[in-house]
Parts: structure tokens; sequence; C-alpha cells
């Protein structure tokens, strides 16, 4: 018997998503944006980084979400433990970190010089005997939930989360392990405001089913062949929260002299599966040979993309309701020679080039 068409497999699978159009209002309405900042972004673990941007006591950097209509400083402190805070002074709600990254000892207010040590403890009052009553102990930097969950950095502004991270991360939680984050660095960064609902603007990259005709000067021969020319995703599954995907790689794809160049010297993001290779069982879980790469939506607004011998990260930061800021970091490792060096430039510029068609 012949399998179903790939969307009634899914369909049938999923009855509970239905095949009925997908309503807009959600994605052009003020109102509903704001029921998304609300019930949402106030409530979830959000994605802000990754634990190597803060190797060392007293690294920092500073997330700006708009979202959250706040700015918040995530920094490892002298016990190695990394804490997550509002970016205001207690004193006078000035912004108190303006650099985006560094390493301080203690963080100190540009107004009035109030100081605060990397645990957000307040520790230094200039002039402190003019502030009657004063105790520094009820003035620490106000906290966000910090916590991290394969050296990825999540925070929640909610003061009393209802869940931990772990319970967050749910079905996920313990599916990648193995796979080498701790081993690669980021390769490049790629950032744009779009003028696009967060929702449509991650949709885009959930789906192959534009890859044969947006992608004709790039990747269409990658990821869409003979035997699948609507680049057909290979496997999805829809968790209470988040869902994954594994995307189909051609392997009749004839490369470029660019891409034998580089494949000949060093590793690239077109690599799909080694043979007899091993792969976290959140990878490809069914071990087709055609596989590319995973990809990975954790709820509300990141992609974890993972593939062999790289993975790239992509966060979708509301900014209104057709509005979006967007960040993508490809990760691989530290080239040890010229050829892998040639690799990872190739890989660098056909990212480039494919998101630019996106």
């Amino acid at each position: 018997m012949e399998p179903p068409p790939n969307g009634e497999r899914w369909a049938t699978k999923y009855p509970q998503l239905g095949t009925a159009p997908v309503p807009v209002e959600p994605n052009i309405s003020s109102a509903y944006f704001e029921r998304e900042r609300e019930l949402i972004f106030k409530r979830s673990w959000l994605n802000v980084g990754r634990t190597d941007e803060i190797p060392r006591a007293g690294d920092y950097f500073v997330k700006e979400l708009a979202i959250l209509k706040t700015s918040i400083i995530v920094v490892r402190g002298k016990d190695s433990v990394i804490r997550g805070f509002h970016n205001v002074c207690k004193h006078r709600g000035n912004k108190l970190a303006q650099a985006c990254n560094g390493s301080a000892r203690s963080f100190i207010c540009g107004f009035h010089g109030w100081s605060y040590d990397l645990a957000g403890q307040l520790v230094r009052v200039p002039d402190e005997e003019q502030f009657f009553g004063l105790e520094k102990s009820d003035y620490g930097l106000t906290p966000v939930a910090t916590d991290v969950w394969e050296g990825f950095i999540f925070v929640n502004v909610d003061p009393r989360p209802a869940e931990t991270l772990q319970e967050f991360i749910g079905e996920l939680f313990d599916q990648f392990r193995g796979y080498p984050f701790d081993t690669m660095r980021p390769a490049v960064t790629y950032s744009a405001v779009v003028n696009v609902n967060w929702k449509i603007f991650m949709e885009i990259f959930q789906e192959c089913y534009h890859v044969a005709y947006i992608h004709q000067r790039s990747i269409a021969e990658i990821g869409a062949g003979k035997d699948n020319p609507f680049g057909h995703l290979l496997s999805v599954r829809l968790y209470r929260r988040h869902r994954t995907a594994s995307v189909y790689y051609n392997p009749e794809h004839h490369p470029t002299a660019a891409e034998r160049l580089a494949f000949k010297y060093g590793p690239t993001i077109l690599q799909g599966t080694a043979a007899g290779q091993v792969l976290p069982r959140a990878i490809n879980p069914e071990r087709n040979p055609k596989w590319g790469f995973e990809i990975n939506v954790i709820f509300p607004n990141f992609i974890l993309d993972l593939a062999n011998g790289s993975y790239w990260t992509q966060n979708f930061w509301p900014l209104a309701v057709g509005r979006t800021a967007w960040e993508v970091k490809l990760y691989m490792d530290p080239a040890t020679n010229a050829g892998e060096k040639i690799g990872q430039e190739f890989s660098k510029v056909l990212m480039r080039d494919a998101f630019r068609e996106d």
C-alpha cells in the first residue's frame, strides 16, 4: 500500500490541528499582540544567550527585551552561578549597565554612583548618612529567574514561575544529550528588523515548501530532489509546547566548484549524516539516510537547528504586531587549519545568501 501524501500523513497523526485555513487575526491584531505580551512572554522561559558568552566571573551581557519593556543584565558571579537582573538602579530607576557586554567587578550607576555586586546586592551608597533609615539589603537589583539547559541561558520575568526550566522544556529536556554544544563556538552572527509579525516570520523556517522556488540560486537542489520535489519533511513531532522536524537532504545533489572545494577541505553545513554516525535520539529519530538537519522550535520564539558538524540558533523578538527583531548565530568547531577555515567561510556565505532570499 502506498503511504499517504505527506500533508495527509501529519494531519492524520495530529487531528487536533484540523485542516481548515489558518485565521489571520492573530497576526494583525494589536489587541491579540498585547495578549501575547501578557500571557506568553511575561510567563515563559526565554532564551537570551549561551554560557560560553560569559565564561569568567564578572563577565556579563545586556539583553534588551522590547516585548517585556525591560532590559536584563545576565552575569556570571564570583561563585560561577549565572544570574539575571532587571537593568535598573533601585535609586531613581536609571539604566545601570550601558555597555551591551563586558566584564565587571560591580555595577555602578552613572547617575548617583550606587554600586551593586555581581549577586545584585547594593554594596555602596555615596553620602549614605544622608539617607535616613536606609537598609541596603532592601535595595538590591530586582532578579529575574535564570537557568541553563544544554548551555543555553533562559530567563523568566515572572517573579514566581509556574514551572522550572526543566518542566518548561519538558519532553525535549534530555533528548539532545551527547550533541557537542560545548565544543562549538559562534562562526557568524546575522540580524535584521523585519516588518512582519513574529509568528509568520518563525513559520518561514519551519517548512521547506518554499525551498525549490525562493532558493533557486542557493540551496534548492540541496533541499529538494526528484524523489521529493517539494521538500517534504521527513518527520514531524508535536509536543505539549514545542515541535521538531527532520529536514530532507538530496543525496543526488551535484556540488558546485565552490562546494567541492569546501567539502574537500573542511566541515560545512551541508553534510547530512556520516556513515555509522550515532546522533542523539531526538536528531533524525527515524534514522533516515536522506536527513539534512533537525528543526527544533522551543516555545515561544526560539529555533534550534541541529546538523552534523554545526548548529544555528534563531531568536524572533516581537517589537510590534507587525515588526520583529531577528537574530541568528551559526556555531561550528573552531577551525584548526586553512582547509577547515575554507569550509566555514563557505558555510557562512551560503547561509547568508539563503537567509537573504528568505
